[in-house]
């Protein structure tokens, strides 16, 4: 961990705080990593701005700061790498497992609770109900992503990793899984945007992690 982290405070709006810097120098500059879909990171100059995972964090750097913020788009794995190396400040909608939480530290919560949609091929027939449904299937998962125990316990099948959630849903398009599991509101936000969309279906079991939304630095 930087000294970044280890010396100063921030606070957000409803109680949420994370230690970062006050540094001497004008304006200093604290980077953001993040592997986060849209709507919660935006592609540059897009109508909606620049998702609310940025909102966020530009409102608390502004209320601690003043800082300015850069944002960097990295593939999950290299969030994580780039956090336990003190190449970034912080990053949002990191879940705590023990083993990060030998290397990070973890804001106080914020928004909801974490909630993970699941998708088949469109006309596959595969129902999921309930969280036993997913047992023994073929599943599409982002590399280097963590899921509650309740979920893990499940998830008995071949597990095929790959970068981000559109990578996810290449995959089931194409037949190469029986499902993948993601994260709910980018999920649906890709359905509707991409081309693939039109080739899966959600299933009626959204699962509620009960697991608060942090940030790590």
């Amino acid at each position: 961990m930087s000294p970044l982290h280890r010396r100063h405070w921030i606070s957000l709006a409803g109680g949420l705080v994370m230690p970062l810097a006050r540094a001497k120098a004008p304006v200093p500059e604290l980077l953001m990593v993040t592997a986060a879909e849209e709507p919660y990171a935006l592609p540059p100059k897009h109508p909606l701005g620049e998702g609310w995972d940025v909102d966020l964090a530009r409102e608390a750097l502004m209320r601690g700061g003043p800082y300015r913020l850069r944002v960097e788009q990295v593939p999950w794995r290299r969030v994580l790498a780039m956090l336990k190396a003190g190449q970034a400040d912080f990053s949002p909608g990191v879940l705590q497992t023990e083993e990060r939480r030998e290397y990070l530290a973890f804001s106080e919560p914020f928004g909801g609770t974490v909630r993970h949609s699941v998708y088949t091929r469109r006309g596959s027939g595969l129902r999921i109900r309930q969280l036993a449904d997913l047992k023994g299937k073929r599943l599409a998962l982002m590399v280097g992503a963590a899921f509650p125990e309740a979920l893990q316990a499940v998830m008995t099948g071949p597990l095929e990793r790959v970068v981000d959630l559109r990578g996810q849903f290449r995959m089931l398009a194409a037949g190469r899984v029986d499902a993948l599991v993601g994260n709910e509101l980018p999920a649906r936000w890709l359905v509707r945007t991409q081309a693939d969309g039109e080739r899966v279906e959600p299933q009626p079991f959204p699962f509620d992690s009960g697991v608060p939304t942090q940030m790590a630095y």
